[in-house]
């Protein structure tokens, strides 16, 4: 059985505002967060970075819906900028066959706020109406960030991957050499899309996603 996280790096996420005759999204996340985490003997110390967006001060994604958006017929509207994420997981000097397992999270679960209430009073959206497309990531067999929408809720997963790999480099009836390397998800870029689907009140709309990382 796996002993429980022994530290968690978060950051808020980012925060999304929506416009007269539309929508419009803007994201915010902190800078850069690193924590120390102790492995299970007390003896060394493992690292864990996690940064979404920019290394220093707030990103802002932004949605606009207006024009032909706000038609009959509306299409989902893409978010700008993309945003860029890294969880750094850091191996102590000591080799170790403990896999550490990471994980990363968000919680969504608190709606965006109308802040223009004159024009859209105490309307609220949910954030299971904005999704994402992954680029350089390496997939869902690395356990890295892949396609997909925001729950909503508090506790949804999206990466999962060991720090620690090894692998044998000489064979002889048992290993007589292991090699050891540090996984990492580095620079996994999330495009984010407002599904436009629902006609809400037109006005400024704002809320925030927390994004958390695990190290075991």
């Amino acid at each position: 059985m796996r002993a429980g996280p022994r530290h968690l790096s978060d950051r808020p996420g980012w925060a999304v505002a929506l416009l007269a005759g539309g929508l419009a999204l803007t994201a915010a996340p902190a800078g850069g967060v690193i924590t120390t985490v102790t492995d299970n003997t007390g003896s060394s110390n493992y690292q864990l970075a996690l940064r979404v967006g920019s290394p220093a001060g707030v990103d802002a994604v932004s949605f606009s819906v207006t024009g032909n958006n706000v038609a009959l017929n509306p299409q989902p509207v893409v978010g700008a900028p993309a945003i860029d994420v890294w969880v750094l997981p850091l191996r102590p000097a000591g080799n170790t066959t403990t896999a550490r397992p990471v994980t990363l999270m968000v919680d969504s679960s608190s709606p965006l706020q109308c802040q223009t209430p004159a024009t859209c009073g105490t309307t609220t959206i949910p954030f299971n109406k904005i999704s994402w497309l992954s680029s350089n990531s390496s997939g869902a067999g690395a356990g890295d960030i892949t396609n997909s929408t925001f729950s909503g809720g508090a506790g949804q997963q999206i990466a999962a991957f060991d720090a620690n790999t090894t692998y044998c480099t000489f064979w002889l009836l048992f290993c007589w050499n292991w090699a050891y390397q540090t996984d990492q998800l580095s620079a996994t870029r999330l495009t984010f899309s407002y599904a436009n689907d629902v006609i809400y009140p037109a006005g400024t709309y704002e809320g925030t996603v927390r994004f958390t990382a695990t190290l075991q």
